[in-house]
């Protein structure tokens, strides 16, 4: 006949209650990290390139990239992004205000921002050569530019796959907790 112990079933039992709070708590924290991470990834892919600046600012340690992960009790806060002042710009989209003029020139298709080229404008005026000002930059339209949403379609995506991700942690947590079950 077998005999249990109740005392030493308790202490298994507040040992298992002890390490299982901790390891939930891991697992909530690789689950956060996980899809902050997945989220970066997938705004890398989705920013556009035009010198590389914004992709590589999504980069983990990159010093403009943005990484903050909050756990508080069974919640979990994660932020990510980037400092550079543009890219809100180009994640929302943004007016141009018409009639402003933007200094540089164009290189084939792609506008290349020169603040130095008003300053030759006007160097140039004052020497009287007469210069037109198309040749110093662009005077913009007031058109809508669209936001592309780099970091709001990779944040969609994550989301949609969320309780993927969770189910895969939860799995490893059972498989670790109760290695023989």
């Amino acid at each position: 006949m077998a005999t249990v112990n109740k005392k030493d079933l308790e202490r298994q039992y507040r040992r298992l209650k002890k390490q299982s709070k901790r390891e939930v708590e891991a697992a909530m924290d690789r689950i956060a990290r996980k899809a902050g991470f997945q989220i970066l990834r997938g705004a890398q892919d989705r920013a556009p390139v035009r010198d590389g600046v914004l992709r590589e600012s999504l980069m983990i340690g990159n010093p403009d990239n943005i990484f903050d992960l909050i756990l508080r009790g069974t919640k979990a806060e994660i932020t990510v992004g980037t400092h550079l002042e543009y890219a809100r710009y180009v994640e929302e989209g943004f007016t141009q205000r018409k009639g402003q003029f933007v200094p540089g020139h164009w290189d084939d298709e792609k506008f290349i921002y020169d603040p130095k080229a008003y300053v030759q404008f006007l160097y140039d005026q004052a020497a009287g050569k007469n210069p037109n000002i198309w040749d110093y930059g662009m005077i913009l339209t007031g058109k809508r530019i669209p936001g592309v949403h780099y970091l709001a379609r990779s944040e969609a995506e994550v989301e949609s796959i969320m309780d993927e991700l969770v189910k895969e942690e939860l799995d490893e947590l059972a498989r670790r907790l109760f290695p023989d079950g």
